[in-house]
């Protein structure tokens, strides 16, 4: 899907920045914690593809608190009642009438609120991987005043640390280094002084403990039961406490839900806002995946004039598809000035990318191009798959004339005609951990 636009709302002097995607039939409304930033979501594999899962059967919203990601810096932490008020003008910028709430990490306090002070306009609540009890004592359920003391305690040296990503083996689980990983999440959330003031108001004693029994919607608890950020046990003794929830817990250790295992996740979300069940999985294949683009065309476009440049487009089209006929590859777009292509074998695919960019140099059309191999998702005449967007990224740290390819491509054409040459691991945005590349010779 495309990314959807970042709006902002004005609410007593504050902008909100918020999303709206999807076309239903239902309605959600996402309230995060403070790891948020609208505009991150679609920047990563794990986060976009979940919330476009989420679009296929829901119109969702989705907001920045004050404070946190695009909206507004914070000027005074808001009251409970700043808070709720905030969510209902979400809502109705959204253009969404009552929607199921899904309350995420401390965003559970939030949706809680909202629900028992306004059930006219939250249907259901979903409580995922969510504390609705603050730092309230109350809320321990079966942990022990030690485990609640030391839980307690890593919530609350997040503030002096925020930033630093200390604590990322918790909170990123299975992600190479994690605290790298965290620190440049925390950042690029909430300031430090964001940080500090969300946690004196857990402090102070924010909680939705008192409101849990006064909430009469259908609620879901979705808990990982390994999650080191919220306690399964936390999450079971709110279920217990609401009095129409029914609490299902998931295998896994991730606190944010996009990351690790999803589709039980999305599957019990799916059922519990009443969507029918998902048409057939797309099947999943292995292939070779190549991207191509022309370098620089932004540039020849404003030299060649219109008219020379749709010319030019194409001839490149032309030769594309040619270089794709003589290896037996599978044109699945064009982007104008690029192509994605699929083909049966490694090989096809780095000869074809040879021949399509020496062809274009021919025509004084300086292009590169990107080879990865890995499970695709047919999804009729397109692709997707994390396999996509690595082969993506692998074409943009190629230069002119030049095919760069991950290792499995290299590895994989062994005992070939091919000839490569290491140019050393790189970050590949958006992709975790580096990644070794190499340059057709």
């Amino acid at each position: 899907m495309e990314t959807p636009t970042t709006k902002f709302l004005d609410h007593d002097g504050t902008s909100i920045a918020w999303q709206v995607f999807g076309e239903g039939p239902e309605e959600i409304l996402f309230i995060p914690g403070w790891i948020s930033n609208v505009d991150m979501y679609w920047q990563y594999p794990q986060s976009s593809a979940f919330f476009a899962e989420l679009a296929r059967f829901a119109r969702v919203a989705v907001y920045d608190k004050p404070g946190t990601g695009a909206s507004d810096p914070l000027q005074t932490t808001p009251s409970v009642e700043q808070r709720v008020d905030q969510l209902i003008a979400v809502i109705d910028a959204a253009g969404l009438v009552r929607p199921t709430v899904i309350g995420v990490s401390e965003g559970g306090i939030t949706a809680c609120l909202a629900a028992a002070g306004r059930p006219d306009r939250v249907a259901q609540l979903v409580l995922l991987n969510a504390g609705a009890g603050g730092l309230d004592r109350r809320a321990k359920g079966e942990l022990t005043d030690a485990e609640f003391d030391a839980h307690t305690d890593f919530i609350r040296a997040m503030g002096s640390s925020w930033g630093e990503g200390r604590g990322g083996e918790r909170w990123l689980p299975g992600l190479p280094d994690p605290d790298v990983a965290w620190g440049r999440l925390q950042r690029a959330c909430a300031t430090r002084a964001v940080a500090r003031d969300y946690l004196a108001t857990l402090e102070a004693g924010l909680t939705a403990w008192d409101v849990l029994e006064a909430i009469r919607q259908p609620t879901l608890v979705l808990q990982r039961r390994d999650d080191l950020i919220i306690r399964v046990e936390l999450a079971r003794a709110q279920a217990e406490r609401i009095p129409n929830a029914t609490l299902v817990e998931l295998d896994g250790a991730n606190h944010l839900p996009w990351l690790g295992e999803t589709n039980e996740m999305l599957a019990q979300l799916r059922a519990f806002v009443g969507a029918p069940p998902p048409v057939a999985r797309a099947e999943r294949v292995l292939a070779t995946v190549l991207f191509t683009d022309i370098v620089g065309s932004t540039d020849q476009l404003a030299r060649l004039g219109d008219a020379a440049w749709s010319v030019k487009l194409d001839r490149h089209a032309e030769i594309v598809q040619d270089g794709l006929d003589r290896f037996d590859g599978r044109l699945i777009k064009t982007t104008g000035d690029g192509a994605l292509a699929t083909f049966t074998g490694p090989a096809r695919g780095a000869q074809s990318a040879r021949w399509i960019l020496d062809a274009l140099a021919a025509e004084q059309l300086s292009a590169r191009a990107g080879i990865h191999v890995g499970e695709i998702e047919l999804q009729g005449d397109d692709i997707a798959g994390l396999a996509v967007h690595v082969a993506a990224r692998v074409m943009d740290k190629a230069g002119d004339n030049e095919v760069f390819v991950s290792r499995t491509v290299r590895d994989l054409t062994a005992g070939s005609d091919l000839l490569f040459e290491d140019r050393g691991t790189h970050p590949l945005k958006g992709i975790p951990e580096d990644w070794q590349l190499y340059a057709l010779a």
